[in-house]
């Protein structure tokens, strides 16, 4: 595993993953994040940091216009507000969120109520939030009374309307048919090699024998097409494909 400090900084998440007790003393390495859940290295020396510490770790000079939440083991947000300081040592905290906003928004993810400090987030945010596998898992917003709605990965969610969003993953199920027959999937690409196995299950391709595969009635982004050897489509249910070879020998 690739180490993201230099020796002699406490890498606090991997501390809390391996079950051990946080060193007593600094300096402390943090994972730092954005609101695309995108990390990158902080070093704190301050075993007691102030936010203002923090936000000065990573290099956010405007802290008036920034927020910082903590993230616990567990996968729970909590803010640090203005003169309030968090204990790295005993905390629990693991990583560490900056959003550069004046305002968060609540919101309610498999029964767990967040506080996210932007006024979009991602289908793909919300799974890491939830820390279900990213590729099998879906999330849906709960409808309440209506039909609930699937959030794709790149879908920015607008949290801004009145009320507390109720969002929950689940296990992600797509029907296609390759060749009539149908098959049940867990993610939303297939590639080449996938569909003709579905079709032909001891399928190889070798000098004799190539394989063509068609589809339709796909998404909007591949409504219907080729699917060339060495690629991948985005699928959706119903999807169809028809599966052929040809025999050179």
């Amino acid at each position: 595993m690739a180490k993201n400090f230099e020796d002699g900084v406490e890498d606090v998440q991997q501390a809390l993953n391996a079950g051990r007790e946080v060193r007593g003393h600094g300096p402390y390495g943090m994972l730092i994040g954005d609101e695309r859940l995108e990390f990158r290295p902080v070093v704190i020396a301050d075993p007691v940091p102030t936010r203002r510490q923090i936000l000065e770790a990573a290099d956010v000079r405007d802290t008036v216009e920034h927020l910082l939440f903590l993230v616990s083991h567990n996968g729970l947000l909590l803010e640090l507000g203005d003169g309030q300081t968090v204990d790295l040592r005993s905390a629990g905290v693991e990583r560490l969120l900056v959003f550069r906003n004046d305002r968060s928004f609540r919101l309610e993810l498999d029964d767990r109520v967040i506080e996210w400090g932007a006024t979009r987030i991602s289908g793909l945010t919300l799974k890491k939030l939830a820390g279900v596998d990213l590729l099998t898992f879906a999330v849906w917003l709960d409808a309440r009374g209506g039909k609930d709605r699937l959030i794709g990965d790149a879908e920015l969610f607008d949290l801004s309307a009145p009320g507390v969003e109720r969002f929950y993953t689940a296990l992600r199920t797509i029907t296609v048919k390759v060749n009539t027959r149908p098959h049940q999937v867990h993610t939303e690409t297939l590639t080449f090699d996938q569909v003709v196995k579905m079709a032909f299950a001891d399928a190889a391709t070798t000098d004799s024998r190539v394989y063509t595969v068609t589809f339709k009635r796909g998404p909007t982004s591949n409504p219907e097409g080729t699917l060339v050897e060495g690629g991948s489509a985005h699928i959706k249910d119903g999807m169809l494909f028809n599966v052929t070879f040809t025999d050179k020998s």
